[in-house]
């Protein structure tokens, strides 16, 4: 009973130590789901209607687009730049098709495998278009040779055979194409529905025939609203608003972006560098005139290490650099250059031309590569062929013995100066390149490979040259970086706010620029290299009127300083922000009020010469189906088109106000062109460009509409 007792006593501390503990297990599973959703929005990089692209959703975009560009580019690396292209691609077409997907749900539209079967086989996709599927004899797209690399890739798979890396690929590449094609029938029929919602009449088809079939000549006078000066109006804030209010919706913005300011310092070569490089130039130029051969001279490119590799052979001139390439024909033989600067190519070179012939452009030749036991007996053979050949053998006989073809090819200066050659490269290329119509020549290599090459024909004798370059790229020095770098973190400890930048900033020969509506969808900053950390600053750490840490990017070669300004909301841009914007269109529309009014009793030509600031002009003939330029304003003005078109001829027209003038005219001819009137041809482009304006309309508001949040900034 004392025990009962006892446990009664604590019964409340019981009841809460056993709730807290439920609380605790069931709280854990809470964290844990909390955590896990956590864990799963930080791997997202963006969301297209409501549906959320991970991190490796994405990153297998990016390695489809990039299988395509490789294959149908045939290389197999890119520049930052062109993989920030592929990237852009990747996501662009992902939110397209993803966006009229949602559509054609709605619509009950979709592709059946079967449609996308039929066009693989009759290969009318753009992405089927690749050489892998091309037959070699036709140079066209062959479904026999998809149907045989399936066939073969799936008995390796199933036989669990080590695939073949470029089976692989191609296999990968192959899958990526149907989705492609599922996208692109998809969209095709979302456009064929979309394009039976438009149609023409003949009341619309003849007045937009006539309108662009009529033309008219007329004698224009113009006034600039530029004659205006700006002092001479006035913006009031009432102006302002009702200004704002009426143009409020091109002031609508669909994604968040930000204004920053940055300081933007390219490392360059010093004076000392320059000095220092100028030397070491004037060296490798001495041991270029010391040189009596050209290995030597070849020798002394590579230890130089040129950015022009050296290749004993004869050249265009156009193969070298602009800077030597010009100079080459009154250039002497033996001539070593002094070195030079230049500031196109930002390097320091210097040359020596070691040779200058007329030589034949292209060789149409044959070979025969002679295959021994030995060297004397692949030499006695080699020999045996050339005697042959000399006496007036069959080639075709010849080869055919030796087991070789005797198909001839031209062999052009293009074909090879465009590469680094070695030595025996540049034996085999000088050879050929030399031989004279009808001659045999045997060639042995030092590698011990032996041919017979006969030409049949030579074409277009040129000068070419032999020229030993070394090209070198002016850098700074670590030293110099250091100098710029200490320098510009100073500075900007010293100055901590964004005022005192802008205060301060000349005085130290830094430009503070204005960067406005940067996105998050951009790839860096001020169209500098490797900045995507200073990016995620700007829209994951900064306030408004913070300053960031120095960032070194570019190619090593940039400071970067970068200071948030504001942040333009999704939504509309508020009349302050855009009150600059306003107030230039108020004074360019109270500036053109100004000059009608100066015109509006004018009735002819004549009259309107005798105005202030008039220009007076005859223009081309114009038709009211596109608006006409005026060079006296700048402006394409589509109601001075309009005006002359309902004008009789010797009429006169006006004051009439344009986009950035008042315009008075007078017709001085109408005429027809010889187009002839096609109703159902009108009708149908009339419909045709309804549709495609309603297409681009539309999908700009379906993008809107699918909220799309692009957060790749974060991970790429």
């Amino acid at each position: 009973m004392a025990a009962l007792q006892k446990i009664r006593s604590k019964g409340v501390l019981l009841v809460s130590i056993i709730a807290l503990a439920l609380f605790l297990f069931v709280a854990g599973d809470l964290f844990r789901g909390l955590e896990s959703i956590f864990q799963s929005s930080s791997q997202q990089v963006g969301e297209v209607g409501g549906k959320s692209v991970s991190i490796q959703e994405y990153q297998k975009m990016i390695d489809d687009w990039q299988t395509y560009a490789e294959i149908s580019s045939n290389q197999s690396s890119f520049s930052e730049e062109d993989l920030n292209r592929i990237k852009e691609q990747a996501w662009q077409s992902y939110v397209q098709s993803q966006i009229i997907k949602q559509q054609c749900n709605e619509l009950g539209i979709a592709v059946a495998d079967d449609e996308i079967s039929d066009v693989v086989k009759s290969g009318y996709s753009q992405w089927l278009q690749i050489q892998p599927f091309f037959n070699q004899q036709t140079n066209r797209y062959d479904y026999s040779i998809v149907s045989t690399f399936l066939g073969e890739y799936k008995k390796l798979k199933d036989s669990g055979t080590q695939m073949p890396e470029a089976y692989e690929k191609l296999y990968k590449y192959y899958l990526f194409a149907q989705r492609q094609i599922r996208d692109q029938l998809l969209m095709q029929k979302y456009q064929v529905l979309m394009s039976q919602c438009f149609l023409s009449n003949p009341v619309e088809a003849k007045l937009a025939f006539d309108s662009r079939a009529s033309e008219a000549k007329v004698l224009l006078a113009t006034l600039p609203a530029s004659s205006v000066k700006d002092d001479d109006v006035t913006v009031s804030d009432a102006d302002l608003k009702a200004k704002y209010n009426e143009d409020k919706e091109q002031f609508k913005q669909d994604v968040e972006t930000r204004d920053i300011k940055v300081i933007d310092i390219q490392v360059v070569a010093s004076d000392a560098d320059k000095k220092a490089a100028e030397e070491d130039l004037a060296e490798v130029a001495s041991k270029l005139a010391a040189a009596k051969t050209n290995t030597a001279a070849g020798n002394a490119v590579r230890q130089a290490s040129s950015l022009v590799a050296y290749s004993d052979v004869y050249k265009k001139k156009e193969a070298f650099p602009n800077m030597i390439s010009s100079v080459l024909d009154s250039t002497a033989v033996g001539t070593v250059a002094k070195p030079a600067y230049d500031g196109m190519t930002n390097t320091y070179y210097t040359y020596k031309v070691l040779g200058k012939i007329t030589q034949a452009d292209s060789v149409l030749y044959r070979q025969i590569a002679v295959i021994g036991k030995d060297d004397a007996d692949i030499a006695k053979k080699a020999d045996s062929i050339v005697t042959a050949l000399n006496g007036g053998a069959s080639f075709a006989d010849i080869a055919k013995k030796y087991n070789q073809p005797s198909d001839s090819t031209w062999f052009t200066t293009d074909s090879y100066q465009g590469y680094a050659l070695d030595a025996e490269n540049a034996m085999y290329v000088n050879t050929v390149i030399g031989l004279n119509a009808g001659e045999v020549k045997k060639l042995k290599l030092d590698n011990g490979a032996t041919f017979v090459l006969q030409a049949l024909k030579t074409a277009n004798p040129i000068t070419k040259y032999n020229v030993a370059i070394v090209l070198k790229e002016l850098k700074f020095s670590d030293d110099t970086y250091s100098k710029e770098y200490n320098k510009f973190s100073s500075f900007i400890a010293s100055n901590p706010t964004l005022a005192d930048i802008e205060a301060n900033a000349p005085k130290n020969g830094y430009v503070v620029r204005p960067i406005a509506d940067v996105t998050a969808a951009s790839h860096g900053i001020a169209g500098i290299r490797a900045t995507r950390d200073a990016l995620k600053w700007v829209f994951d750490d900064a306030k408004v009127g913070d300053v960031s840490q120095l960032y070194e990017c570019g190619s090593n070669d940039h400071l970067l300083l970068v200071a948030l300004t504001d942040i333009n909301k999704v939504g509309y841009r508020s009349a302050d922000k855009m009150k600059d914007y306003l107030t230039a269109q108020i004074k360019t529309e109270k500036k053109i009020e100004k000059l009608y009014d100066e015109a509006k009793n004018v009735k002819s030509i004549a009259d309107a010469k005798k105005l202030k600031d008039v220009v007076v002009d005859t223009l081309p003939p114009m038709s009211f189906a596109t608006a006409t330029y005026i060079p006296a304003t700048g402006a394409s003005e589509p109601l001075v088109s309009a005006v002359a078109s309902k004008t009789a001829k010797n009429a006169f027209a006006g004051p009439i106000k344009g986009n950035n003038g008042v315009y008075m005219l007078q017709v001085l001819d109408k005429t027809k062109t010889a187009e002839k009137y096609d109703a159902k041809a009108e009708q149908e482009s009339l419909a045709r460009n309804n549709f495609q304006a309603a297409i681009n309309s539309s999908y700009y508001v379906l993008q809107s509409k699918a909220n799309v949040k692009d957060n790749r900034y974060k991970f790429f």
